[in-house]
């Protein structure tokens, strides 16, 4: 074939420059996608992809930028770069473009087609330069990837976090949250990654508390200890390509005045960490000369900054965070919401960044399971507003655990890449690229995906993820049970104000009211359309937007019958309430089949540690409400339900001491009560109407 660069199974892949392991790294990557793209052997000339690292920059290249040349006769690609990543960033555009790995070939299990050989166009190219200076991924809250191993290894998942990273253009990672074993930082850096540090973890040093736990984690009280783990930290990373966070929160990640009154105001607050800012970059500076530095201006750290409090040296990036949400203000924290604006000021002298969450967990309604539950134009203009702002240094996205938040962190990579993005463009896009025989249907299903989001506040971004359902039924069942009732859920009152118990569940039920009927709409639209996930299409449909409506219908279904069971508890109708509550239960336990079942064996034990939605917690919840219940109404005996509902009507007349066979567990007493009531009610279509014909014929209601 004249003309064109023959890529086949036989081209050399050829490398001068300096040694670097993340380079080899990177070459052992494309010669395995090779392997799996070119099954067969390739009868023509041979042909030689060189790499060429020259550090020297003879012509001029950026940073992180490549060339890609091709010689006369086309028997050899030239790729040249001036940096490591430059050469990484190439390798993968080759084995993206020309093989056809996708950038998320591992965690939305797409293989790359089979072909003989690949004809490339002998059009020289140059890589663009990237809008985002650093940007990456903070691995944070990552419970499930932390004990999931894929191959039998957990060290796999993590290249394949790392790998997935540079395919989406990054540079930059927060490797872990408290890092016990600096094993993945280590592979990131080994991989070719800028590494910072957590806002709680400044220096990416070890916690004052582990490593000290009999002492008070007062700086004032003691100083040379935290600055021995300090100056350990940065000995150990000083060879790296380091972001030096610097800063001072406090322990288990929250403000260290809660836990040393002293500093009871905010001027004394202010100061100190400060001073505390500027040993730390002192200390960086006496081994690593100009260091590069930021300092997150997080929660209560962006209300200390507005006010003038701080102060930091020349050149530290000073990172804005999101609510958590997506909006660029500050968190809630409790019931405290001051949403101050966190964006820089044209005045603000910079340079500055972004902290920005894809998934959040805050024991309210946050997403960890789901993806973030405002639209991608919302997400957009987020940024694109903040780098208006000139806020472009620094771009650090939480990324939890990957698998479930693949949409945004491809779409957010976009815009560090591009500085913009369309976002209908964006999602045709997607959708072709992993629904192709779907890709209408999918299309319009993830728009609808975000119509169906239950808004809970007052400001556009105040939407809710799927912890929403689980954390508010946790809360309520418990005042449910403690007080029986009369006491409110206090750490519910971010989202109802301060409303007495029986007010707290009709606000819930409410807001699952409405938004109930469009997640069961999708819920059926996507069982349909993934079947039983036969073919590789089904199986991706089912295990990335299925799954996560699931788990939203679910959770909202299951919110809305708790609601109404404590309705007729008050009303002293155990039974109905007993039997909404197990409906609840049932809705629970929907989403934790579709968790623990996966369609291929790669995924099996992927949602074992669910620690922080803990869907598996709200069933257990579930189950002592529902046994509470019982015992309420159908106990000391535990046989009357039985009797007067699933036995003979003479049967039931004859009265004796025992009944003739052991009372019924809970899950074949539900079972065989609801199968009684929907026979009796069996033209009935609306379970709400059926749930309330069973409460008219509850004992107490007759």
């Amino acid at each position: 074939m004249s003309g064109v660069f023959i890529f086949n199974k036989e081209t050399i892949l050829e490398y001068q420059g300096t040694e670097r392991t993340s380079i080899r790294h990177f070459l052992k990557v494309l010669a395995r996608d090779m392997e799996e793209v070119f099954l067969e052997k390739y009868e023509g000339g041979k042909t030689t992809i060189l790499f060429l690292l020259d550090e020297s920059n003879p012509e001029n290249l950026e940073p992180e930028q490549f060339k890609v040349e091709f010689s006369e006769d086309l028997t050899q690609m030239k790729l040249s770069a001036r940096d490591e990543l430059g050469i990484i960033y190439g390798i993968l555009r080759i084995s993206e473009t020309w093989l056809g790995v996708d950038k998320f070939w591992f965690w939305n299990d797409c293989e790359p087609p089979v072909k003989s050989m690949v004809p490339v166009e002998p059009v020289d190219y140059l890589s663009h330069v990237s809008k985002t200076k650093f940007r990456g991924w903070f691995i944070n809250d990552e419970v499930l990837i932390s004990t999931w191993r894929s191959n039998g290894s957990n060290r796999e998942v993590w290249e394949m976090v790392f790998e997935a990273l540079l395919r989406c253009n990054g540079n930059m990672v927060i490797p872990g949250t408290d890092i016990e074993n600096p094993v993945y930082k280590k592979m990131a850096s080994e991989m070719g990654l800028w590494i910072t540090h957590h806002h709680a973890e400044p220096l990416g040093a070890r916690m004052f508390s582990r490593v000290f736990p009999d002492k008070k984690a007062s700086y004032t009280e003691n100083k040379e200890l935290f600055q021995q783990l300090w100056r350990e930290a940065i000995r150990e990373q000083k060879d790296n390509k380091v972001i030096w966070n610097i800063g001072f929160r406090g322990q288990g990640d929250r403000p260290f005045w809660v836990d040393d009154p002293a500093f009871d105001t905010d001027e004394k607050r202010g100061a100190l960490i400060s001073e505390i800012i500027r040993d730390q970059y002192d200390m960086i500076d006496e081994v690593q000369k100009n260091p590069i530095c930021c300092v997150n201006l997080y929660g209560e750290i962006t209300e200390l900054y507005k006010q003038g409090l701080l102060e930091f040296p020349e050149g530290v990036i000073k990172v804005w965070a999101d609510s958590g949400y997506g909006k660029m203000v500050s968190r809630r924290q409790g019931s405290h919401n001051p949403r101050v604006p966190s964006i820089a000021s044209r005045q603000d002298q910079g340079p500055h960044g972004i902290y920005y969450h894809v998934t959040f967990y805050d024991l309210q309604a946050s997403n960890h399971l789901t993806m973030l539950p405002n639209t991608p134009e919302f997400v957009k203009d987020e940024l694109t507003r903040a780098f208006d702002h000139e806020m472009s240094e620094f771009l650090i996205v939480n990324c939890g655990n990957i698998r479930p938040h693949l949409y945004f962190l491809d779409f957010v990579s976009e815009l560090w890449t591009k500085g913009d993005v369309d976002e209908e463009d964006f999602l045709s896009g997607f959708v072709s690229r992993y629904y192709p025989s779907h890709s209408a249907e999918m299309s319009k299903y993830t728009k609808a995906f975000f119509d169906a989001v239950i808004p809970y506040g007052n400001f556009e971004d105040e939407r809710a993820g799927e912890q929403f359902y689980h954390f508010t039924i946790r809360n309520l069942a418990k005042q449910w049970i403690v007080s029986q009732g009369s006491e409110p859920a206090k750490n519910l009152f971010w989202a109802t104000g301060e409303a007495g118990l029986k007010e707290q569940f009709d606000w819930f039920q409410t807001k699952a009211a409405d938004r109930l009927p469009q997640w069961e709409e999708l819920a059926s639209e996507f069982q349909a359309l993934a079947g039983d996930a036969q073919d590789e299409e089904q199986k991706r449909i089912r295990n990335q937007l299925h799954i996560q409506v699931l788990i939203h219908k679910n959770g909202c279904k299951a919110l809305h019958r708790f609601t109404q069971a404590f309705e007729r508890f008050r009303a002293e109708d155990h039974l109905g309430a007993y039997l909404l509550v197990n409906d609840a239960l049932n809705e629970i336990r929907e989403s934790l089949i579709m968790m623990q079942e996966p369609t291929d064996a790669k995924w099996e034990g992927f949602y074992e540690n669910d620690c922080l939605t803990n869907v598996s917690l709200t069933e257990y919840v579930l189950e002592t409400v529902r046994r509470n219940l019982r015992m309420l109404g159908d106990g000391p005996a535990f046989y009357q339900w039985e009797k007067q509902y699933l036995t003979s009507a003479g049967e039931r007349a004859v009265m004796l001491l025992t009944n003739k066979t052991k009372q019924l567990m809970d899950d074949q007493l539900a079972e065989k009560l609801e199968k009684s009531m929907e026979q009796t009610y069996s033209g009935e279509t609306n379970p709400q109407s059926i749930n309330k014909k069973k409460a008219e014929t509850s004992p107490a209601s007759r």
